[in-house]
């Protein structure tokens, strides 16, 4: 049967913006999933719309409840006061929570690669990290998680990052672009789809990073520990539709695009044509897209951790003074939904996707 978007409803509920959809057969298991924007961007559409208005997760037996919130640590800590059952959030407030034996799990790993890196305009002089000594970075602002991966990462290239360089807040878009093209900036500390908002309005860019970098986990499914221990079977399903919905966005990402849209209207912007709007949501979902996917990786399975990856992560932290100890990694995190996570047909997803209309 072919699929459209007549055939989704989305309305409020229960937490604010909360999305629901109409449930293909009765749920079991309610769920409060927290987002960690105020307005969720295309590029997490994938975790944040997809899974719910497309069904995957009603037709599997859980209810999940969807509300925006505002930043990692701030929805990482509702899930631990057990008012939230999971969010999808980066590791720093995992990490620190297990530091004092806080009942966090994290039990899907979501974006497979960092987010974060250092660029500069193809135009500019600057050929590698080390020539950014004595130059102006701009971050969108001091908080901003790309500040301390980037202060990390001009260490290891012997720059002192609170010496050799000065720390410009930049914000967003058109403010970075304005900063820009006064040349009050000579590098950008930025994630992936921030890039990709400037890409659309003419940039082009160098990037740079560090094999120490790239090996960070990124963001992932963070559950309480105690709703996962009572309800492995709803924690799958959860993480089971977030693999779907990835699958659904690669092949079809203009109609993920579009889905998005209808359940955050805020995002859609109202300043240009729609089929420009269109295609640079796209370019902006793209630019985090390919980081959800499972083809090339050392363990080509949906969500499974590396061990390896979670012992450079606490390094990292703890190198760079963000926890204060180490403990055993696998108290972080587990792998034991991995199987079942994968038991279903992607093909049934790709052709529902390539007929989507």
């Amino acid at each position: 049967m072919k699929l459209s978007r007549r055939h989704f409803l989305v309305s409020g509920a229960a937490l604010p913006f909360a999305v629901q959809s109409k449930p293909a057969r009765a749920a079991t298991t309610k769920i409060r999933y927290l987002l960690t924007s105020p307005v969720p961007d295309v590029a997490s559409a994938v975790h944040a719309s997809i899974p719910k208005v497309l069904g995957y997760w009603n037709a599997s037996g859980i209810d999940v409840e969807v509300a925006p919130f505002s930043g990692s640590s701030g929805a990482t800590q509702v899930v631990l006061s057990g008012r939230a059952d999971f969010t999808m959030a980066s590791p720093e407030p995992l990490l620190a929570a297990k530091q004092e034996g806080g009942e966090l799990l994290a039990v899907y790993n979501h974006t497979r690669e960092a987010i974060y890196d250092v660029a500069v305009e193809e135009s500019s002089p600057i050929q590698k990290l080390e020539d950014l000594k004595g130059k102006t970075i701009g971050v969108t602002n001091l908080s901003s998680g790309a500040y301390p991966f980037s202060k990390a990462m001009l260490s290891t290239v012997g720059i002192d990052p609170d010496k050799d360089v000065k720390w410009l807040p930049v914000g967003l878009g058109p403010q970075t672009a304005n900063f820009l093209q006064s040349k009050q900036v000579d590098a950008l500390a930025l994630w992936d789809y921030a890039y990709a908002i400037l890409e659309n309005l003419g940039f082009k860019f160098r990037h740079f990073t560090t094999p120490e970098m790239s090996s960070l986990l990124s963001f992932m499914l963070i559950g309480n520990e105690g709703f996962v221990a009572k309800n492995p079977e709803a924690t799958m399903r959860m993480a089971q539709g977030i693999a779907k919905a990835v699958i659904f966005t690669r092949t079809n990402p203009e109609a993920a695009v579009r889905l998005h849209w209808k359940v955050f209207p805020a995002t859609k912007p109202t300043n240009v044509p729609e089929d420009v709007a269109l295609k640079h949501a796209v370019h902006v979902s793209n630019s985090r897209l390919d980081k959800y996917r499972i083809e090339g990786r050392k363990t080509p399975k949906w969500g499974f951790f590396e061990k390896e990856d979670w012992e450079n992560t606490q390094n990292f932290y703890e190198k760079n003074g963000l926890i204060k100890k180490k403990i055993d990694v696998s108290l972080y995190y587990t792998n034991r939904f991995v199987e079942q996570i994968a038991d279903f047909d992607p093909n049934e997803i790709i052709a529902s996707a390539k007929s989507f209309k």
